[in-house]
């Protein structure tokens, strides 16, 4: 099975607290079956990589607490089943796109990027306007988001069962695809070899069956 082919059946990476650093990896375009999406906790710096918006399946994207800067890509507004993102702590500027769903996410989802305005956060960076009060008028908001937040954690763990299942009833082919699987990473992330070296913690690889 060649990486491409790998690649495109992944629906589940977790990346976070690695301290991995320099642009996201361009292989990252590859990763077009995901569920869920963890880089944050890291050093990753550049642009947010504008192939994000081909990850049509995408409901949950955490790319916080980077270096990430320049402005937010409008290809993320493609993404029609995002559910949560997190952008909080890096380095963006200019407005948030509007008219898109990115700007129906709190500004929780955005604070900490300085350069960074428009809704939900400041209307005019130039304005000095402080940002505006949480809206008294939509009390259930939060419990709504939190009802979409343990739907897709159910769809997460329904997935990861089933993989590991599978994998506990046939031990030479868990074997086999944790080590090719581990190879093909380490070849996007080199520093990953470095500091996980045969024990693979902190990155976790999920693959639909």
């Amino acid at each position: 099975m060649d990486m491409v082919k790998i690649l495109t059946i992944l629906t589940l990476v977790d990346f976070s607290g690695n301290n991995f650093n320099g642009p996201t990896p361009k292989e990252m375009r590859e990763f077009k079956s995901l569920y869920f999406l963890n880089l944050s906790s890291n050093s990753f710096t550049g642009k947010i990589p504008t192939s994000f918006g081909n990850m049509h399946q995408l409901e949950s994207l955490n790319i916080s607490q980077n270096k990430l800067s320049r402005e937010i890509p409008l290809q993320l507004a493609k993404l029609n089943f995002l559910v949560f993102l997190n952008l909080l702590n890096n380095q963006l500027v200019s407005k948030i796109p509007t008219s898109t769903q990115i700007s129906t996410f709190p500004k929780e989802s955005f604070t900490g990027n300085k350069g960074l305005w428009g809704p939900p956060l400041i209307m005019d960076n130039k304005a000095g306007l402080s940002p505006p009060q949480a809206n008294g008028n939509h009390p259930n908001s939060i419990h709504e988001i939190d009802w979409d937040l343990i739907s897709m954690e159910i769809g997460f763990v329904s997935g990861f069962a089933v993989a590991v299942g599978s994998l506990v009833l046939c031990k030479r082919w868990s074997k086999w695809y944790y080590m090719t699987m581990y190879k093909i990473l380490v070849k996007i992330f080199p520093q990953l070899e470095e500091r996980i070296g045969p024990h693979i913690r902190h990155v976790h690889i999920y693959q639909r069956w």
